[in-house]
């Protein structure tokens, strides 16, 4: 019987307008289930009264299907708070609510007959940047996707500055809006735990149950995850990294490390991306701690805000993303979103294949993305 979520995204396929954003570019499509893990050993230290951590997700699993519908890119009560919340970030005058909340993402129905999800491909955990929420970086996860991983974004409890759960209710979270490095670091260690918990759940058939329930109570190998994320959620999958050997690799997307490796290094391998012509003395601090495989590449004509899906959104809304080049750079959206899908894919499926390398991480495909330059590399 096809579920009633199924049945509410078909229906609003069939009812709403907006904006669609370009398919994603690998050689798969993408289904998308969101809902929530709840860790009941840890409370949300924010809420008035004890509160179990409950996790917002988005899963994204690659799937083969004949034709795909367009669903919302946020739910409207996160798109109404974003909006103003960007307007004053970015400094800017534009009202972004309709960038938001007009948007759709092409996704797969795996209700369907003739859809194939590909159910135990490596998976990647993703942290989003600080106060940002994970539906930020759709986009991008989708695209990544389809390149044969199971994407699965996180909502940080205390963290996320608004978290929509399934049955409506929202979570508002004003933290600073300019940490110190030590408010900074007390964010990493609870997303890190978030990671482990996560792992912990994916082995958990009655869990993945409730996640997923196309899947069924069936439990997912833990043998192939890594972690990425963007500024604070890319130090946070390197610390998470450090602290749960199961993260078979981690990649830091233009993020400042904060907290503390282990004492004897981290083994697993790394990838840095950085914005144009950044020198982070965080990560010159840190890179003889890594152990493993590492690598740092910048990438020409972006800015921090550019690992997002801030680009594309502007451009598939009619935007001239010109306009916006102080911001956002003037590299374009579709090759900003294949460079991270490419170097993702490639360094990922090293690491799980237990062999960093290739032409593309060594450096010796120069034409296929110029804009990419290393800055360093070791042990592969």
């Amino acid at each position: 019987m096809r579920s009633m979520l199924s049945i509410f995204l078909l229906l609003l396929a069939n009812t709403t307008t907006g904006y669609l954003v370009p398919n994603p570019p690998g050689k798969y499509n993408v289904t998308l289930t969101t809902g929530t893990l709840i860790d009941y050993t840890r409370n949300d230290s924010f809420a008035a009264t004890p509160t179990p951590r409950a996790l917002m997700l988005s899963v994204f699993q690659p799937a083969k299907c004949a034709s795909t519908v367009p669903v919302s890119y946020m739910p409207n009560k996160t798109a109404d708070y974003q909006g103003p919340f960007f307007q004053k970030l970015f400094n800017i005058s534009i009202n972004l609510t309709p960038l938001f909340l007009e948007a759709r993402l092409p996704v797969c129905l795996d209700t369907l007959s003739g859809c194939s999800p590909l159910d135990d491909g490596p998976i990647l955990l993703f942290s989003p940047g600080y106060s940002i929420p994970r539906l930020y970086y759709s986009v991008l996860a989708s695209a990544i996707a389809s390149e044969g991983f199971i994407v699965i974004t996180i909502d940080h409890p205390e963290d996320a500055n608004i978290i929509t759960y399934p049955d409506g209710h929202v979570v508002y979270n004003n933290g600073p809006s300019s940490p110190t490095l030590d408010e900074f670091t007390r964010y990493v260690y609870p997303r890190a735990a978030d990671a482990s918990f996560i792992i912990d759940q994916l082995s958990n058939a009655t869990a993945i149950a409730e996640l997923l329930p196309q899947r069924g109570p069936r439990q997912f190998p833990t043998d192939r995850i890594a972690m990425l994320g963007h500024s604070l959620g890319g130090s946070s999958a390197v610390i998470a990294a450090g602290q749960d050997p199961r993260l078979r690799g981690a990649i830091d997307w233009d993020g400042t490390l904060f907290g503390s490796l282990p004492p004897s290094g981290l083994s697993q391998p790394v990838l840095y991306m950085s914005e144009a012509n950044a020198t982070d003395p965080s990560w010159l601090a840190a890179w003889p701690q890594l152990k493993g495989p590492k690598l740092w590449v910048t990438i020409a004509n972006t800015t921090h805000e550019s690992f997002s899906d801030a680009l594309t959104l502007f451009q598939a809304a009619g935007e001239n993303t010109a306009a916006f080049a102080g911001l956002l750079g003037t590299i374009a959206p579709a090759e900003i979103v294949r460079i991270l899908a490419a170097y993702t894919t490639a360094w990922m499926n090293g690491a799980f294949a237990g062999k960093v390398g290739g032409p593309l991480l060594q450096g010796q495909e120069p034409g296929r993305f110029p804009e990419v330059s290393t800055v360093m590399k070791s042990n592969f």
